[in-house]
């Protein structure tokens, strides 16, 4: 069995699923009302230990309770203390991982710097806890996800991960290592565009196409069923249920909290996006730091938005706009022409990557073959036009797109062991691409620079703070930048 993996994701803790959640709490034993949305009005209380160790599970299922506050005076090394100690106790807890996960995931924020008195030591906080939580990780079953919504606490977090992998890979991880730093340069860049299919939303507890099928067909003689395709099995029960769209739309609703690969996926930071999927999972996780929902294509614009998300088979929030059967299928080029084209225009002027996608979808082959032709036709071989994160072990069909997609194969003993693989793919893809500054020039974020780099950080901030106080044109541009 291998190791735990520490995941870093840019959020809240109740937008992404987990087993077990670790919340902070006061030394008055009483919450802030960031964390409502999480809690409810119903306040967990901690159990027992702690008054001596300062944490303990709450009576809550799943949830564990720390100890922070001004009024403790606790050090940064102590409180990182406390975050491993709550997590070897989950993790020697018996937490049984979600359907679709190997391991259990633990999710839980930096802890101390809104209200627990470390907020002017952020760079030595999160430095610190980082690595207790890789401790723990390393040493037991157990996937933790540490979850901040705010930017730079996020960017300093991606830096610390970034110096403490290093360089020396070795073995197949220089392969997948080499395939994430590529797509990083190329989300840096504004290159990369997003494809998702069914197998991101999958672990977020949604069905699959044959599963969801399977549901809403329970009264059919499931052997006479089995006879017929699945588009041909959708018509079957569209034709018994003028209300079928509708079902579908219901039964996929009922999941709202997004998956950790949407919220991975949302970290990069992706303008375009094109999936097939009905759900607002991924809408939901590009919000959750605190943003604004893309704009969902074709029922809004994308002028002058940005980022969007085309949806290619509908959008549950209209049931009738939802593609599910043989008839739907046939009349797709008819009427949505104009959405197809977009996705061919992602892959003529993007690299696209295609996560949680078969590519067995007889509309999606077409446009991509088309797109293929046209290259052919026009000599625009320079590679690749997108990436797959192949978890299925497809070997046929990666041959049948060679020298046009890369077929990325994640190893991993069954399925959902190589699901997990590709969370860690993708969390090693959002560890490169981020490369946001604003954390640099704020001194509480003074603990991750070398001397040297501090003291030239502090220079710069008493210039800019003369050109501010000076009203020079300069002030708005470099204002920002030394503004916490």
């Amino acid at each position: 069995m291998t190791s735990g993996h520490v995941f870093v994701a840019h959020g809240r803790i109740e937008s992404v699923v987990h087993d077990a959640a670790v919340v902070p709490l006061g030394a008055d034993r009483a919450f802030t009302d960031h964390w409502r949305p999480l809690l409810g009005h119903d306040e967990p209380a901690p159990g027992a230990g702690w008054d001596e160790r300062g944490w303990a599970a709450s009576d809550r299922e799943g949830l564990w309770l720390i100890r922070v506050g001004p009024g403790e005076d606790v050090a940064v090394d102590e409180l990182a203390g406390r975050v491993g100690e709550v997590l070897t106790e989950i993790a020697g807890a018996g937490l049984a991982p979600a359907a679709g996960r190997v391991k259990p995931l633990v999710a839980l924020p930096f802890v101390g710097l809104e209200g627990g008195g470390l907020g002017s030591r952020r760079g030595d906080v999160v430095r610190s806890q980082l690595q207790a939580v890789a401790r723990v990780a390393v040493g037991h079953d157990l996937d933790v996800v540490v979850v901040t919504p705010e930017a730079a606490v996020y960017a300093a977090a991606q830096h610390v991960r970034r110096q403490l992998v290093g360089d020396g890979r070795t073995g197949d991880g220089d392969r997948l290592d080499a395939a994430a730093r590529r797509l990083a340069d190329r989300a840096r860049a504004g290159e990369l565009a997003l494809f998702l299919g069914a197998g991101v939303s999958v672990p977020a507890g949604l069905p699959s196409w044959s599963e969801l099928l399977g549901h809403l067909a329970a009264e059919l003689d499931p052997e006479e069923l089995a006879q017929l395709s699945p588009l041909d099995q959708a018509e079957l029960l569209q034709v018994l249920d003028p209300g079928f769209q509708q079902r579908v739309a219901e039964a996929v609703e009922q999941r709202r909290t997004p998956s950790l690969s949407h919220v991975l996926l949302a970290g990069l930071g992706c303008g375009e996006v094109v999936t097939t999927n009905y759900d607002a999972l991924y809408e939901t996780a590009v919000a959750a730091p605190g943003g604004h929902e893309p704009s969902v294509l074709p029922w809004q614009s994308a002028v002058g938005a940005r980022p969007w998300l085309l949806k290619l088979h509908g959008d549950l929030a209209r049931p009738t706009s939802i593609v599910l059967t043989r008839g739907d299928f046939v009349r797709y080029d008819a009427f949505r022409r104009p959405s197809g084209s977009l996705l061919q225009a992602l892959l003529l002027t993007r690299h696209v990557l295609f996560v949680g996608a078969s590519l067995r979808d007889d509309n999606v082959i077409r446009l991509l073959r088309e797109v293929q032709e046209y290259r052919r036709e026009h000599d625009l071989g320079n590679g690749p036009f997108g990436t797959v994160l192949d978890i299925d072990h497809d070997v046929v069909r990666a041959r049948l797109w060679t020298g046009q997609l890369d077929w990325l194969h994640l190893d991993g003993d069954g399925v959902e062991d190589r699901a997990r693989q590709l969370e860690i793919f993708l969390d090693r893809v959002s560890m490169y691409a981020c490369r946001d500054s604003g954390w640099l020039l704020d001194p509480r974020f003074s603990g991750l620079l070398s001397r040297e780099d501090a003291d030239l950080a502090e220079e710069v901030r008493r210039v800019a703070g003369r050109i501010r106080d000076t009203g020079s044109l300069l002030g708005p541009l470099l204002g920002p930048l030394v503004e916490p």
